[in-house]
Order: C-alpha cells, then structure tokens, then sequence
C-alpha cells in the first residue's frame, strides 16, 4: 500500500468512516493518478473495473475526502470541477478553455512555498497547510492554436 493511499484512507477512518471495499477503490484511483480527475472520470475509471460501485458512492467519498482536506477541489463551474491529488508544493497550469490542468515543476516553483516553510507557518502562526500550489491561468498550446485559426 502506497504512503498516498494510506494518506486517504486514514483521514477517512480518523473522521469515523468505514472503510468499504468502494472507498478503498476509490482512494487507490486518487492514490494512483497523476492527473487532476473530474469527479465524473473518477467514477468512469472505477465503474469499468467495479461495476457494482454507484455513482453517488464516487462524488461523496470525493466531498469528504475534499472536506477533510485530503484532496483539493479545483473548480470551474458546475461542469468542471477538478481534484488535485498532489499535496506537494507545485504549480497548476490552468487552461481557461478547455479546463485542462497540468503539473508544473519548473523554475517558477524556485521562488514559492517550500516544505520547509510550509512547517514555518505552523510554528510561527499556528496554521497547519495541507497543500501548497500556485495556479497560472490561461491557454493551453491546443487552445492557442485553435484560437489561431479563428
């Protein structure tokens, strides 16, 4: 068992929720993807493999675990809601069109939050961060280029 799926599934039994065989599967998707998933792709994925899994099982568990503060909801509207699954300091890119969301590890992140001062803010002021990001919005190149044709 991934540190990941651990993650998820202990803030799911510390908050007084059994763990179902559903759960499980759902925690080990989130656990597994490296892609921000829409709740809807979430249910698509775990339907395919475990048919007997309802839809309102998937959304829920996701509302909780955003509740709880395990995953991050990203959302852009009814339609375009996201879930970052990634705790580490990192940078979103954010495509205003098509809602496509990316991980960016590159120079930008030299200059944010690190780890280390992730702990500080609890020291200092008592506020205990659960994920750090920072989100560039705009276009994507597929975006831009469609725009370009216009």
């Amino acid at each position: 068992m991934t540190k990941q799926i651990e993650f998820y599934l202990g803030a799911l039994r510390d908050a007084g929720h059994r763990i179902t065989e559903p759960r499980y599967a759902i925690c080990g998707y989130l656990a597994a993807t490296d892609q921000h998933p829409t709740p809807y792709q979430v249910y698509t994925e775990i339907s395919a493999r475990h048919p007997e899994i309802s839809r309102a099982t998937v959304y829920n568990t996701l509302k909780t675990l955003q509740q709880l503060g395990a995953i991050v909801e990203l959302s852009f509207g009814a339609d375009h809601t996201h879930y970052e699954t990634d705790p580490s300091p990192h940078v979103n890119l954010i495509c205003l069109r098509c809602h496509r969301v990316v991980d960016y590890a590159g120079e930008i992140l030299d200059d944010s939050i690190q780890p280390a001062e992730l702990t500080a803010f609890q020291q200092k002021i008592g506020f205990q961060p659960l994920v750090a990001k920072i989100d560039v919005l705009g276009l994507c190149q597929a975006c831009q280029q469609a725009e370009a044709r216009i």
